[in-house]
């Protein structure tokens, strides 16, 4: 069995417009999101606050090159302790579509029993949704993670409805959820 776990990047600024979309950089909201949900996960799936893991500990992650992606990818690299070699920048990601998600999955070396894929909505959240055998994730907010399973030995054989759902995780639900831990986490009113 492979794992993945696909996160969309957290919150990026819009406040330089003359930046462009690619060069976004994660605003305040959004460094705040990224520790939090890669806490919770370390702590909770990866085995961090001296927990067992429950499932393989993340050995890479590919991130797309724009710049939130990158930031969230770094934050997220670091709590769950990789080493920068860890990290693989792979441009495809950026706004790809579900199909060349996929491609970039099945591309993943074999020697990985467990991956992260830092990159961006709509693709994103329409190629988890395709991926699920018998789950679906209602959104994808930014610094939303899905860990799903594949039930494959190789990457190379990961295709759609084939992938079991084994967490979902977004701030919102985080700061409901655990309100002193995570607060001011989770999107504004009419914000994304």
């Amino acid at each position: 069995m492979k794992y993945l776990t696909v996160i969309r990047h957290a919150k990026s600024s819009w406040d330089q417009p003359g930046l462009s979309d690619h060069d976004r950089t994660l605003n305040e909201r959004g460094l705040r999101a990224a520790p939090a949900v890669s806490k919770f996960l370390q702590g909770t799936y990866f085995g961090g606050s001296g927990n067992a893991p429950l499932m393989p500990v993340p050995e890479r992650i590919v991130s797309s090159t724009a710049e939130r992606a990158l930031q969230t990818a770094q934050i997220m690299r670091e709590a769950f302790r990789l080493p920068p070699t860890a990290m693989r920048l792979e441009s495809r990601l950026y706004l790809a579509p579900p199909e060349a998600i996929l491609d970039i999955v099945r591309d993943v070396e074999e020697e990985y029993k467990h991956i992260v894929l830092v990159a961006h909505n709509p693709g994103l959240h329409d190629f988890c949704d395709q991926m699920l055998a018998r789950a679906s994730i209602p959104r994808m907010p930014t610094c939303a993670a899905v860990i799903m399973g594949l039930p494959h030995e190789f990457w190379g054989l990961a295709d759609w409805h084939e992938a079991q759902l084994i967490a979902y995780a977004t701030p919102k639900a985080l700061e409901r959820r655990f309100p002193l831990e995570y607060k001011g986490i989770s999107k504004e009113v009419g914000d994304d």
